[in-house]
C-alpha cells in the first residue's frame, strides 16, 4: 500500500500535459488548476512502463459490471476510449500564466512511486510521488483518465522509447511491447528453458 507523501489539492483540474523533452529523455507532465496552481512532475520510460498496466486495471474494473466477458470488456474499453477521446479539445494549448502558484516548487520532481484506487465518487485516485518529498495526488472521471491515457500515449510515441502503450480493445489486446504480428507473418518460434 502506497503512503500518502502527496500534497493534497482539493482544487478542480483545469489543464493536463505531457510531453516529451529530448534532453531529459523523460515526459514532462504538467497539471493546472481552477485555482492557478500548476503541478509539474518528469515521467521516466521504466515509470511509464509500470504504470500503463495499472491504468489499464482500473480503467477495465469500472468496464467489467457492464462487460463480464474478457473479450467483451476490452471492446467496451476501445469504444469509451474513443468516445471520451473524441470528447476532449486536445488542440488547446496549455495555459501558463504569470500568477500561477507552484506549490512543489519550479522544478519538476522525478516520479518513483505511484497508486491509483477509487475515490468515494468512484472516480481514479492517482497519486504520483517522488523518492523523497511531496507529490500530487488527482481524481479523474472515466474522461479525463481516458484523456490522460491518450497524452501518456502520443508522448511515448515522440519518444522512441520502444513501447507501444495502447488501449484493449476486442481485436488488440496487448498493452505494451513489441507491436503485433502482420496477419500471416510466421510466430516467432519460443524456447523454454
Amino acid at each position: 500500500m502506497l503512503k500518502p507523501r502527496w500534497y493534497y489539492q482539493s482544487m478542480q483540474l483545469h489543464q493536463l500535459q505531457v510531453v516529451f523533452d529530448p534532453g531529459e529523455d523523460r515526459l514532462l507532465f504538467r497539471v493546472s488548476t481552477t485555482a492557478n496552481q500548476e503541478f509539474r512532475a518528469w515521467l521516466t520510460r521504466r515509470f511509464v512502463k509500470l504504470l500503463w498496466p495499472h491504468l489499464m486495471k482500473s480503467i477495465e474494473s469500472k468496464v467489467a459490471v457492464k462487460a463480464p466477458v474478457p473479450e467483451a470488456r476490452r471492446a467496451v474499453m476501445g469504444f469509451e476510449h474513443e468516445k471520451a477521446v473524441k470528447e476532449t479539445d486536445f488542440s488547446k494549448p496549455f495555459e501558463a500564466k504569470e500568477e500561477t502558484a507552484l506549490p512543489l516548487g519550479n522544478a519538476p520532481f522525478v516520479v518513483t512511486q505511484g497508486g491509483i484506487q477509487r475515490d468515494p465518487q468512484g472516480n481514479h485516485a492517482v497519486t504520483l510521488n517522488p523518492a523523497q518529498g511531496q507529490g500530487i495526488s488527482m481524481s479523474f472521471d472515466d474522461r479525463l483518465m481516458h484523456s490522460f491515457c491518450k497524452l501518456l500515449e502520443q508522448a511515448v510515441a515522440k519518444a522512441e522509447w520502444d513501447i507501444r502503450l495502447v488501449i484493449p480493445t476486442g481485436d488488440d489486446a496487448m498493452m505494451f511491447g513489441e507491436p503485433p504480428a502482420e496477419p500471416g507473418a510466421p510466430q516467432p518460434k519460443r524456447l523454454l528453458n
